[in-house]
């Protein structure tokens, strides 16, 4: 069967992760910066799951609506 993912829900946000960032910090503010550049302040992604067929997406798909 194929799925075209027109129905597609809202997973959840992830934390990305910065190494450069981290170390950046680190070499600026001590071990205070490197966790706060590592960590605190990277990029949030969005997940999408599609309702239909499970298939997790990085970017809502093109077509899609996003069912509550």
């Amino acid at each position: 069967m194929f799925c075209n993912h027109n129905e597609v829900i809202v997973a959840g946000q992830k934390k990305k992760l910065s190494l450069t960032k981290g170390i950046v910090g680190g070499l600026v503010l001590g071990p205070l910066g490197a966790v706060a550049g590592g960590a605190g302040l990277g990029k949030t992604r969005t997940q999408f799951v599609c309702r239909k067929c499970g298939k997790t997406f990085d970017k809502l798909p093109h077509g899609s609506t996003i069912i509550a």
